[in-house]
């Protein structure tokens, strides 16, 4: 089977962010980051009453608060952060290597990506997992990259469905 398709700015924005999600190192500093903010705002009110002659009760008031707004809107503000970053790098250099037209092949001994840059070949038993989302299939070829093909390429449902049948006769992952 073999698919041809651009690779955008935003699928490979998408990929970082998914792949931050689901990568178990990461979530975890997001859970420790989303729970030290809130720690340090319940401190702060027993340190900000040695200077001010406002009441403790209206510092606890003001830091809970802040507490539960950080809490429960950090993720969205984690996510948006890496948007930013991975823009600003991608706008740092050249990046023709990554958004370009690409050819993607799947055959019984493997999957192939091409385009005007090169080839890149992976067997099937180097294949660490193939994730969908929404938008995406990711099919990794590492811990840290994947071959990113975006669901908007494909024309109906039923050719997506026959693209990922294809994948699931060659990984068992």
């Amino acid at each position: 089977m073999e698919i041809e398709f651009e690779l955008l700015e935003k699928d490979y924005i998408n990929f970082n962010i998914d792949h931050t999600k689901k990568s178990p190192s990461l979530k975890r500093s997001i859970n420790v980051q989303r729970l030290v903010g809130p720690i340090v705002f319940l401190i702060a009110p027993f340190i900000v009453i040695r200077f001010s002659a406002i009441p403790i009760w209206y510092w606890m008031a003001v830091f809970s608060i802040a507490s539960l707004i950080w809490f429960v809107f950090y993720p969205r503000y984690f996510d948006w952060e890496m948007r930013k970053r991975i823009v600003k790098m991608l706008q740092e250099g050249n990046n023709e290597n990554l958004l370009k037209k690409i050819k993607i092949v799947v055959t019984d001994k493997g999957i192939s990506e091409s385009s005007v840059t090169g080839e890149l070949n992976s067997k099937w038993n180097e294949v660490n997992r193939v994730d969908e989302t929404n938008e995406y299939i990711y099919i990794y070829n590492s811990s840290i990259s994947a071959y990113i093909i975006p669901k908007r390429i494909f024309e109906n449902e039923n050719t997506l469905k026959i693209f990922l049948e294809e994948i699931s006769k060659y990984t068992n992952v």
